[in-house]
C-alpha cells in the first residue's frame, strides 16, 4: 500500500509541469499578440534599410545564398523589436498618462512590466545570438544600435528628453541601421556611408514628425522632445528640412553614380512632399496631421527604395 504513491508521484510531477509550461506559453502567447498588434508594421517598416543595405552592397543569391541575409534579417528584426518593448517598457508610467498612448499600454492587456522586461531581454539575447552567428562586423553593429536605443528610453540626458540629442541618436542610428545590411558582403567604404546617411536623415525627420504627433503626451509628462522644447511648428519644419537634406543627399549620391541615375530626378519627389508639407501647415501641424503626412511621405520613400533595387 506504502508502494501506490510513490508510483503516482512522477505522474504528478509531469502534470504539473505540463500545466506549468503551458501557462508559460499562454502568458507569453499574449505578450506576443499584444506586441505584434501595436508594434508589427514599425518593426517591419524599418526593415527596409537594412534589407537595401544588403542590396547595394552587392549580395548576390547564388553566390551569397540566403543563410548570412536570413540570420541578419532575422538579428535586425529581433534588436528593433527589442528597442520598441524596451522603451515601451521604460516609458510605462508616462504612456498611462498619455491620451493617445494610454488604451495601449501593456498592463491593459493584463501584461506586467516584469514580463515585458523579459521579452526585451529575450528578443536582445536572440539578436546578439543571430549577429554572432553573421559575424563580428554584424555583432558591432547591432551592439551600436542597441546602446543607442538604450541611450534614447533611458537615459536623462542623451535621451528622448534632451532636444537635438534624440535627433542626432535617430541621425546616427538609421544611418547604423543601414550599414548594418551593407557591410554584410562589403567593406565599409566612402559609398555605404555616404548612403546610410541619407538613411539617417529620413529616420531623424520622420522622428521629428512623430515628435509633434505625440506633442500632447510629451507636454503632459513632461517630456522635453523638440516638438515641446520649441514648438510644433518648428518641429515639423525642423523634419521638413531634414527631408530636404535626405532628398539633396539622395540626388548627390545619383549624380555621383553611387546610386542608380533615375534618382536624379528625386527633386521631383521633394516638391510633392515640399506641396504636401504646406498643406500640413495651413492644417495645423497636430496630432492627425503629422499621421496624414506620414502616410505620404512613406509612400514616397518605398518608391525610393523600389527605385535604388533596379542598381
Amino acid at each position: 500500500m506504502a508502494a501506490a504513491p510513490r508510483g503516482r508521484r512522477p505522474g504528478r510531477r509531469t502534470a504539473a509541469a505540463r500545466a506549468m509550461i503551458a501557462g508559460t506559453l499562454r502568458r507569453y502567447g499574449r505578450i506576443v499578440r499584444h506586441f505584434v498588434a501595436a508594434r508589427a508594421l514599425e518593426v517591419l517598416a524599418l526593415q527596409a534599410s537594412p534589407l537595401l543595405g544588403i542590396f547595394l552592397g552587392g549580395y548576390r543569391i547564388e553566390r551569397d545564398g540566403i543563410l548570412a541575409p536570413g540570420l541578419l534579417a532575422l538579428g535586425s528584426c529581433a534588436l528593433t523589436a527589442h528597442i520598441f518593448i524596451f522603451n515601451d517598457w521604460a516609458g510605462y508610467e508616462s504612456d498611462l498618462r498619455d491620451p493617445l498612448r494610454a488604451p495601449q499600454v501593456f498592463s491593459r492587456r493584463g501584461i506586467s512590466r516584469r514580463e515585458v522586461a523579459g521579452t526585451a531581454i529575450v528578443l536582445l539575447v536572440l539578436a546578439v545570438l543571430a549577429f554572432a552567428a553573421v559575424g563580428p562586423t554584424a555583432l558591432l553593429f547591432g551592439a551600436a544600435i542597441a546602446v543607442l536605443g538604450f541611450l534614447y528610453s533611458g537615459s536623462p540626458v542623451l535621451g528622448k528628453s534632451t532636444p537635438v540629442a534624440s535627433s542626432l541618436n535617430h541621425l546616427l542610428g538609421g544611418t547604423l541601421h543601414f550599414l548594418l545590411g551593407y557591410t554584410l558582403f562589403h567593406a565599409l567604404d566612402a559609398n555605404g556611408i555616404g548612403i546610410g546617411l541619407f538613411f539617417g536623415l529620413v529616420f531623424a525627420a520622420g522622428h521629428l514628425n512623430q515628435e509633434v504627433r505625440d506633442y500632447e503626451g510629451d507636454l503632459v509628462n513632461g517630456i522635453r522632445t523638440n516638438a515641446v522644447a520649441f514648438g510644433r511648428r518648428r518641429a515639423f519644419l525642423a523634419s521638413l528640412l531634414a527631408f530636404t537634406a535626405a532628398y539633396a543627399m539622395l540626388a548627390g549620391l545619383a549624380a555621383f553614380g553611387i546610386l542608380p541615375r533615375p534618382l536624379l530626378w528625386s527633386p521631383l519627389a521633394w516638391l510633392l512632399h515640399l506641396a504636401w508639407s504646406l498643406q500640413a501647415l495651413r492644417r495645423g501641424p497636430d496630432s492627425d496631421t503629422a499621421v496624414w503626412m506620414q502616410r505620404r511621405y512613406r509612400w514616397l520613400f518605398a518608391l525610393v527604395g523600389l527605385v535604388m533595387l533596379t542598381g
